[in-house]
């Protein structure tokens, strides 16, 4: 199964005129993260889709308190079909986590959630290549018909911080059960932030931008 079009379907809704100010203030913000979208740069589809996966799932809209993909399944105005539906409740279902890769086996890449410890095999995975047994990676997964399906939006941290992730997100484990969901985003963005600043700041050492001491601004 593949969600691109149904996240296409969200974006156009959700980025129409009468939206103007929520993707402007997106853009902005997300720029300011991870540098300025450049259609000549070689990173720019990755961009492009961590910023899709960033709009639809995890920034809210103004004036609500529900981010795209909670809200079209309630917004009169949003054109779904109901044998959409439930596909449409899987994207609002969808596993976001940091994740070690264990192996590909055939077509199926198995993988282990940082944060639960509980294995994934995403199984006849349209991704296969890029992922490397010694690096984390940020990844979204969305439930299908008792599997899990890649967004398309990753984002891999290198080798030399995969301790220091292991210990940030063992700190998230020991937060008190209520706590720990917006710990857990909340690092995760935080570690993007730093993946980019690292882009940015080549002459840094990474531990200095992979840091909780950072004199960078994160």
């Amino acid at each position: 199964m593949n969600y691109d079009g149904l996240i296409e379907k969200i974006m156009q809704i959700y980025t129409s005129a009468d939206f103007g100010d929520d993707i402007r203030e997106a853009k902005g913000f997300f720029s300011e993260v991870a540098g300025s979208f450049d259609e000549a740069s070689q990173d720019f589809e990755q961009k492009m889709a961590q910023f899709t996966d960033w709009y639809v799932f995890t920034r809210k809209i103004k004036g609500t308190e529900q981010v795209p993909v909670e809200l079209c399944l309630e917004d009169i105005r949003f054109p779904m079909t109901e044998d959409e539906r439930s596909s449409y409740f899987n994207l609002r279902n969808s596993r976001h986590s940091i994740f070690e890769f264990l192996k590909v086996k055939g077509g199926d890449v198995y993988i282990k959630d940082m944060f639960t410890g509980f294995h994934y095999v995403i199984k006849d995975s349209q991704v296969t290549l890029g992922f490397n047994r010694n690096e984390l990676f940020e990844a979204r997964l969305i439930p299908h018909d008792g599997r899990f399906v890649f967004s398309n939006s990753f984002c891999f941290h290198p080798s030399q911080v995969s301790r220091f992730i292991a210990k940030e997100i063992k700190k998230v484990g020991k937060r008190p059960e209520a706590e720990q969901g917006p710990a857990r985003e909340e690092l995760i963005a935080r570690l993007f932030k730093m993946k980019h600043k690292h882009g940015q700041y080549r002459h840094l050492d990474i531990k200095d931008v992979y840091s909780n001491d950072s004199k960078l601004r994160l």
